[in-house]
């Protein structure tokens, strides 16, 4: 994996001790000798021949041209789906369903569900249980209000009798009244009058009777009407009297006590009448509140019922998860799950990222798209900003490069190697390194073919330089301490020195001595020459044909040919780097290998 490249410091040079000038002058001069001589030693073989010199390296001339040249940050990372929905339930259960694991599953499908036998049989129980309850409170409370219709009905009796005894009361109290005084005053006079008749009349019968005129029985008669008439006058005189004096102290103390008794009488049946009324509540609140239990329980196991079936929130992919308390084995039907066991992952591959890392040295050149809160509309997420764009090449998709925008940076640094394996630490050798994680969003959707883990590769534009020449890293070769390239102009071949600026990846600036539309050779790379004999032998098995050679009889990698470490020399400095030459100007191990696999004659390397 190509890392991000860090420019180094120079040291600087220890304090030299002071020397006499003579001495100064002497090793100036040796300094000069020397330098001239080794400039001489450096400078390459230019071919002036007419003829066209055809390099001895495996490669290809490619044509100079002038353009843009992105400073790039180039890692390695993972890819993930933006969203995932852990598939949980909230209850524990048996599994009874699950989708096969890799299916596709549209949003509204079932994933997976648990048995519910026992759950619907309780749920059917709980439903007559609640009709029972239903049916026992509607006679609860048609009992409660006939009952109270009784007791209110007696408590107005209740009223009426006091009310009676009150004005029973008043009425003994406020006598004699005025139509009595009037009553018994006409009574009174009225006895008054007719005695005074019959004395009246009584008189002047007296003297006829003397006389002869009348009989002694109506003389009698007269008299006896007087005698009753005072004896009537007298009964009269005394209701009279009684009358007037009011009513007698014992009837006041009964009307009293009855008064007393009826208004007690009110008060214990307005207690009772109370004190039933709130009886016959509660009984009636009782059965509401055991309704009203049932009825929550029946919602729960409904609602359980509903949560034993789950549906995919959106379109995804079902995954199987691993589940530790069970050595790390996957779920599988009639396996016990429940809230701390989510059986499922749903990831959603409409909108896929990257995690990956970036060095500390260009941390800072990149920055996080800054979040957005849920339900604010398009100008508002607008008005806030992007992150950094990126670029994500997928290896197994060579043929596409997908858009991307950084969403996520860590706010710590790490060791680049505290999450790789051990093998990726042999192989990388990157220790010391301070990383920090990165998340790059892929702007574009390929549900088709993005899936989850696959290797990809994210390029960072940190900085692009306009119209300039840039060049193949494998194009560079040293020799003295210059950098030269192999040049093609007109019909020969020459090696040129050449000034680089800038080194971004596999490509570097050249800054004079190349011009646009001059060719330059670039060998192959070890990788490159590997991947085009795999490609030749499968050519060559699907045609059925022996494998080709050169002229030489020796193979690629042998003859005349170079090989391929001789073929790959990257830039100074480089871990790994090489110093060979193309075009025969190879180190002398170099030249052994390939004199060796041209006596071999197809001996190779």
């Amino acid at each position: 994996m190509v890392k991000c490249q860090n420019t180094a410091s120079l040291a600087s040079a220890p304090a030299q001790p002071t020397l006499s000038w003579r001495r100064r002058v002497v090793l100036f001069s040796i300094f000069l000798i020397l330098a001239g001589l080794v400039y001489w030693l450096a400078q390459p073989n230019v071919s002036t021949a007419a003829t066209p010199v055809q390099p001895t390296a495996a490669g290809e001339w490619v044509t100079v041209k002038r353009g843009d040249f992105e400073v790039l940050c180039r890692e390695e990372g993972e890819l993930k789906p933006v969203k995932v929905t852990s598939m949980t339930f909230l209850r524990w259960g048996k599994i009874s369903f699950l989708v096969p694991e890799g299916s596709y599953v549209k949003k509204g499908d079932k994933v997976v569900s648990l048995e519910t036998k026992e759950l619907e049989e309780e749920v059917s129980r709980l439903q007559d249980d609640v009709a029972v309850a239903e049916r026992n409170l509607f006679q609860q409370e048609q009992n409660r209000d006939l009952e109270i219709k009784r007791l209110v009905k007696d408590l107005e009796t209740e009223k009426e009798r006091d009310a009676f005894a009150d004005l029973k009361l008043r009425e003994l109290l406020s006598k004699p009244l005025p139509v009595d005084k009037e009553e018994i005053e006409n009574q009174l006079a009225g006895a008054k009058a007719r005695l005074a008749n019959a004395k009246a009349d009584l008189e002047a019968y007296k003297p006829l009777a003397e006389k002869g005129f009348g009989k002694g029985s109506d003389l009698m008669g007269k008299e006896l009407a007087v005698a009753r008439a005072e004896v009537e006058l007298q009964r009269t005189e005394m209701k009279y009297r009684i009358t007037m004096g009011g009513a007698l102290d014992y009837e006041k103390a009964k009307a009293k006590l009855e008064r007393e008794n009826a208004a007690m009488s009110l008060k214990l049946k307005a207690l009772d009448v109370d004190d039933q009324s709130d009886s016959l509540n509660v009984k009636v609140n009782t059965q509401e509140r055991a309704l009203a239990h049932l009825k929550r329980r029946l919602d729960r196991r409904k609602l359980d019922l509903e949560r034993s079936t789950l549906i995919a929130p959106h379109d995804g992919i079902a995954v199987y998860r691993v589940n530790e308390f069970r050595g790390n084995r996957k779920v599988e039907i009639g396996e016990y799950v429940g809230p701390w066991l989510s059986p499922i992952d749903l990831p959603s591959y409409d909108k896929m990222k990257v995690r990956t890392q970036v060095p500390e040295s260009f941390i800072n050149k990149i920055k996080a798209r800054p979040s957005v809160e849920e339900g604010k509309d398009h100008d508002a997420k607008a008005a806030i900003g992007t992150g950094s764009k990126a670029r994500v090449m997928v290896k197994t998709l060579p043929d596409r490069v997908y858009s991307g925008e950084v969403t996520w940076i860590d706010g710590w640094a790490r060791d680049r190697n505290s999450k790789l394996s051990e093998a990726d630490v042999k192989a990388q050798g990157l220790s010391g390194v301070r990383v920090f994680d990165v998340e790059v969003e892929l702007q574009e959707s390929d549900t088709d073919r993005l899936r989850e883990g696959f290797r990809a590769t994210v390029d960072f534009p940190v900085e692009t330089f306009s119209n300039v020449i840039s060049i193949p890293i494998s194009a560079i070769s040293n020799r003295g301490g210059a950098t030269i390239v192999q040049v093609r102009r007109g019909g020969s071949i020459e090696w040129r020195k050449v000034e680089l600026g800038i080194q971004s990846l596999d490509k570097v600036i050249v800054t004079a001595n190349l011009q646009e539309g001059e060719e330059v050779f670039v060998p192959r790379t070890v990788k490159q020459e590997v991947q085009a004999r795999k490609k030749q032998a499968e050519d060559d098995e699907e045609t059925k044909l022996p494998p080709r050679t050169r002229a030489g009889g020796g193979s690629t990698s042998g003859g005349g040919g170079m090989s391929s470490e001789a073929a790959m020399p990257p830039m100074p400095g480089v871990r790994g780097e090489r110093s060979d030459l193309p075009g025969g100007d190879t180190p002398r191990r170099s030249r052994r290998r390939g004199g060796a696999g041209g006596s071999g004659g197809g001996g190779g390397r």
